[in-house]
């Protein structure tokens, strides 16, 4: 599949990866949340700060961030609270990709990466895109 992917876009200029952009989600957590942490440490080494893990009840805090970057630029970094849904990806496109497209590439023919999660295909996202195909096409991508 990739392979194929690879082959499909081999073709591409440059100039044609100019207005591409690339996104992603990621979770950060401010302490670890599962496991064990094992610390190397001798016995007088105990209680010394440099040796101590600090943990927090219940996980502590936590996010989920969207970003993107392309050629010229990187391009909004949007903090979320808990779960990306379909709806949020349907606002972010609409509220922050499609300014920034109208902005920075200022011709029809912007493309968005995403990695073919849930929420990014669901039909909410997919019909966002059929409206306006015109400013705005999404980037074929392998599983």
């Amino acid at each position: 599949m990739r392979k194929i992917w690879c082959d499909d876009h081999k073709t591409r200029t440059s100039d044609g990866w100019k207005y591409v952009i690339w996104s992603d989600e990621s979770f950060f957590t401010l302490f670890p949340t599962s496991g064990r942490i094992y610390v190397w440490r001798t016995s007088k080494e105990a209680h010394n700060p440099e040796c101590l893990v600090p943990t927090v009840k219940n996980g502590g805090r936590s996010m989920k961030i969207w970003a993107a970057i392309f050629w010229h630029s990187a391009g909004p970094l949007i903090t979320m609270n808990g779960q990306i849904i379909a709806s949020d990806s349907v606002d972010i496109l609409g509220n922050r990709v499609h300014p920034m497209v109208h902005v920075l590439i200022p011709i029809n023919g912007a493309v968005i990466q995403d990695d073919n999660s849930p929420i990014h295909t669901a039909r909410s996202v997919q019909s966002r895109f059929e409206e306006h195909e015109d400013a705005l096409q999404r980037l074929s991508w392998p599983a």
